[in-house]
């Protein structure tokens, strides 16, 4: 194929000068016919004296352009484009400007820098231009829809970029915006559109979708073949069942007070989590409109992948992994370990004040809260007083450094270390020499036993919880539904309350997946602006740029009860059934 895009008419440099160099025309035919036998190494030796200037030397634009074309072969791009880039500055005004403008395109577009090969291909004039716009369509026809999307903003002009994206998208397209999409560029560009059995199928299940049911995929590892049994299941098996009994109240809800129902679809992706990319390839996510889960990165990794490419949302209610955080498609309902670290510095700088000591271990997870909290301590202006290790052999040294006067004006003291040593020790010194000095650390303190409530209330303790939720109360619908539904199942038979995980599943359902019934076009955005998220059992906080969960709960002990210090709202999301019509 590269055959015939790179023009190599050898021929067409002839050279109707005499030499005035009889060596020189010797070199240079030498090195056409390496060129020419393929043996570019050799051609590239041959034409290396050609470069230089020299008396004579009529040869040297040709050299160049021959050299590079050398380099392409040998797909040494970046060899290639330094010798054309030099060309063109030495001798803008050869006259054969338009084959190095092609030649620059061509190695633009196999480094797969399409705009800077289109900024060339947008130069070319004359008889080439017919054949750049041939490679141009070669290259751009290999590109994934997200890139040709990216180029049509780009270069909204372009026909033939519009052409490639509705060619593509006709041969993949599985959602509204995608279909909406093709038939905006037939119109605006008086395409023909493609005919495809696969178009037309997803054209009638798409805009059959519109008024009919919201679809939902939920990907837990359930295990069915063995979840009855209690002795067989995992925990991961329990917290997805949990979790999907909340879903499955909310829907109850959700379909008795919106117009279009929603339709759960369950995945079990315990036994096969390997099947998601058979599964797209198959088709069966055509009429999905969101993809709750999976838990575990590897499987999440593949569903984001392809809810990418279907550009729908994917809402994940337990990971944190940080490489996942940049898609625009996905929510996280958990902070990450980074954005725990950088709340927790903007609570305690706006509570406590800007002085702190930190004590801390050396676990990956506890740096990673550490830094995170430092750093955004220092972008607010604050001071860290001393910072210390803690170990065996340095646990004896923290009563020396709470007793220093030079530490007197500390606000308060940061700890992510789980040595139980370590926290009886700071209680001890501080009990007695900063009584009135807060600490603020992570759940692990409040394992301890030996640390009673009253002992953290009085110091004034805070911890870092990102699991915290909200329990609904007695006459919220959420706790009927659930006592009148599910309390009676064998697995909840000595429950009261609904799980955290089943929380979580009804927060989804009623936050995410009602949002989608209502904007569906303004997703995002809607989530981004509103409140109602703030209101739900867990409370969630996006941005446009940060889709994990930017809310993280700090609690403390206010009359020997855990309460939450920071919290986001007190007005919890009330979502009632319409009344039964009497009979």
């Amino acid at each position: 194929m590269k055959k015939t895009l790179i023009i190599v008419c050898l021929s067409f440099f002839s050279i109707s000068v005499i030499a005035q160099n009889k060596k020189l025309a010797e070199q240079y035919q030498k090195a056409k016919t390496f060129l020419n036998n393929k043996d570019y190494q050799e051609a590239l030796l041959a034409f290396d004296p050609l470069l230089k200037k020299s008396k004579g030397n009529i040869y040297q634009e040709y050299a160049h352009y021959y050299s590079a074309l050398c380099y392409f072969y040998l797909k040494k791009w970046k060899e290639a484009e330094k010798l054309l880039e030099k060309l063109s500055e030495q001798y803008p005004q050869w006259d054969k400007m338009q084959e190095v403008l092609y030649l620059q395109a061509n190695i633009a577009f196999e480094r797969k820098e399409d705009n800077i090969a289109l900024s060339y291909v947008e130069k070319i004039r004359g008889s080439l231009k017919a054949k750049a716009e041939v490679m141009k369509a070669h290259y751009l026809g290999k590109r994934e829809v997200s890139v040709l999307k990216n180029l049509q903003i780009v270069y909204p002009n372009d026909k033939t970029i519009a052409q490639i994206l509705v060619d593509k998208l006709a041969t993949e397209v599985d959602n509204i915006k995608d279909l909406e999409l093709l038939e905006e560029l037939v119109q605006k560009y008086n395409l023909e559109k493609p005919e495809n059995v696969r178009l037309q199928r997803v054209e009638k299940n798409v805009y059959r979708r519109k008024s009919d049911t919201l679809n939902i995929a939920l990907f837990l590892p359930i295990n069915f073949k063995e979840y009855k049994d209690p002795k067989k299941r995992t925990p991961a098996t329990n917290l997805s069942i949990d979790f999907y009994q909340g879903m499955r109240i909310a829907q109850r809800i959700l379909d008795t007070t919106l117009k279009k129902p929603t339709r759960l679809v369950v995945y079990d992706v315990y036994q096969n989590p390997d099947t998601l990319e058979l599964m797209y390839k198959n088709n069966e996510f055509v009429k999905i409109d969101m993809f709750v889960g999976p838990f575990y990165d590897e499987d999440f990794a593949k569903a984001l992948e392809i809810a990418e490419k279907k550009d729908i949302p994917i809402i994940n209610p337990f990971l944190t992994n940080p490489k996942f955080l940049k898609s625009k498609n996905a929510f996280f309902l958990q902070p990450s370990i980074e954005t725990q670290g950088r709340q927790s510095a903007r609570f305690a700088v706006n509570t406590f004040g800007k002085n702190v000591i930190i004590f801390h271990s050396e676990l990956p997870e506890e740096l990673k809260l550490l830094n995170a909290h430092k750093s955004e301590l220092e972008k607010l202006g604050g001071k860290i007083l001393h910072q210390h290790k803690i170990s065996v052999t340095t646990i004896p040294q923290i009563e020396q450094i709470l007793s220093n006067p030079e530490y007197k004006d500390v606000n308060y003291i940061f700890v992510t270390s789980s040595s139980q040593a370590a926290a009886e020790k700071i209680m001890e010194i501080m009990k007695e020499k900063l009584p009135n000095v807060p600490i603020l650390t992570t759940l692990a303190w409040r394992k301890i036993p030996e640390l009673k409530p009253a002992d953290l209330e009085k110091q004034n303790v805070h911890f870092i919880d990102p699991d915290y939720t909200r329990l609904s109360g007695d006459r919220e619908p959420f706790r009927v539904e659930y006592n009148q539904r599910v309390k009676f199942v064998e697995i909840y038979s000595n429950m009261s309350a609904p799980p955290v995980a089943s929380h979580k599943g009804y927060d989804v359902m009623i936050s995410f997946v009602k949002y989608l019934h209502l904007y569906p076009r303004d997703f995002y955005k809607k989530i981004v602006e509103s409140e109602d998220f703030k209101k739900t059992f867990r409370g969630y906080l996006f941005t446009e740029s940060e889709r994990d969960n930017q809310y993280v709960p700090i609690l403390k002990f206010l009359d020997k009860k855990l309460v939450v210090a920071n919290p986001l709202s007190t007005e919890p999301v009330e979502v009632k059934p319409k009344p039964k019509k009497e009979k």
